[in-house]
């Protein structure tokens, strides 16, 4: 968490982003409906920067990082990039052939170690074939590297001949991480990478994520459903539901003093380790609505414990407040709503 939002440049900038999935029904396979995954997200991330997307599942947010780095297809909006040598790029407007040296600058770490790595590779192979795809082909100069990636992440390099059955979840886990980095990319998407985890290996991982970032001058999207998670690794926190933003700001801010009442009750099931800080936990009824047949209004309203009638017939916008903060709700000004306690320094 380094970014200084004045004066460091925009890397990411995410524009009216969409990802809709057809429904196609009968013998002719047309479409009757789409399933609004993601609808009109927008957002920028800083160089260095760690901003954390964050929701029940369902809600659109592993969508929208896989739409981001075009792992799917966005059906509408802008991903806009800045590239190591200056340029901004257009990601949504890119041709295939020509994403593949944008891959270097824009990775991902995966959320299951067991099925993201191919049991028939060697950790030499895993971590150095994303060096092999982009014309290091050396072999002795892969192995140098991967010796170094290895050793940064917490691993042997004399493991560099085991496949990965051979290693627990965390370590696993640290294999992709290095996999990840060892073509040095400037944005690293790391979708919930520590929910398969015990909770004392997350802390191992997260607090790796750190040094690297700090290392290596990483910026992180972070996706993931569990705030204590990034309750310490974030600089700010967007939170999704039903495929929109509903509330986005400064993470201290958002966990100490939230504005939409679906970010409250979220925080209510943050354990809170000092006796001081009482908290009271907001159980919502029901489960995020379909995406292909969101209520009309307000997406939250039939789980909102502080629903109006408005709330049932307009959909709210997204209003700007103090700090660039910015929440999806009609009440948004006259609620008085419960966070956490601020992360500590």
């Amino acid at each position: 968490m380094t970014a200084n939002p004045d004066v460091a440049p925009t890397l990411l900038d995410v524009s009216g982003l969409q990802k809709f999935f057809p429904i196609r029904q009968g013998l002719f396979r047309r479409t009757v409906g789409y399933v609004r995954a993601v609808d009109d997200v927008s957002f920028t991330v800083t160089r260095g920067e760690t901003l954390a997307l964050v929701g029940e599942s369902g809600c659109g947010k592993t969508t929208t990082a896989r739409a981001i780095l075009r792992a799917v297809e966005p059906t509408g909006g802008t991903v806009k990039f800045l590239s190591q040598n200056g340029e901004v790029i257009d990601v949504t407007n890119l041709p295939r052939k020509a994403l593949q040296p944008l891959r270097k600058e824009m990775q991902l770490i995966f959320q299951d170690p067991w099925s993201s790595l191919n049991p028939r590779m060697t950790l030499l192979d895993l971590v150095g074939e994303p060096l092999l795809v982009h014309g290091v082909s050396s072999a002795s100069e892969r192995q140098a590297r991967v010796e170094a990636l290895l050793k940064r992440v917490g691993l042997r390099p004399e493991y560099m001949g085991r496949y990965p059955h051979a290693f627990s979840g965390g370590q696993r886990q640290r294999i992709g991480i290095a996999r990840a980095l060892a073509l040095r990319p400037s944005l690293v998407v790391a979708d919930e990478p520590v929910s398969a985890l015990d909770v004392s290996v997350q802390a191992q991982i997260l607090n790796l994520l750190l040094e690297l970032q700090e290392e290596f001058a990483l910026t992180y999207l972070f996706v993931s459903h569990d705030l204590a998670v990034v309750k310490h690794l974030s600089d700010r926190v967007a939170v999704m539901y039903a495929g929109k933003i509903v509330e986005m700001g400064i993470a201290a801010k958002v966990f100490a003093a939230p504005q939409h009442p679906y970010t409250e009750a979220l925080l209510s099931a943050v354990p809170e380790p000092n006796p001081e800080w009482k908290s009271r936990r907001i159980v919502l009824e029901g489960d995020v609505p379909d995406p292909a047949s969101l209520p009309a209004g307000c997406a939250f309203h039939p789980r909102c414990r502080h629903v109006i009638e408005r709330c049932r017939s307009e959909a709210p916008v997204l209003q700007s407040g103090a700090d660039g903060h910015l929440v999806r709700c009609h009440r948004a000004s006259e609620l008085s709503l419960s966070g956490v306690m601020p992360p500590s320094d």
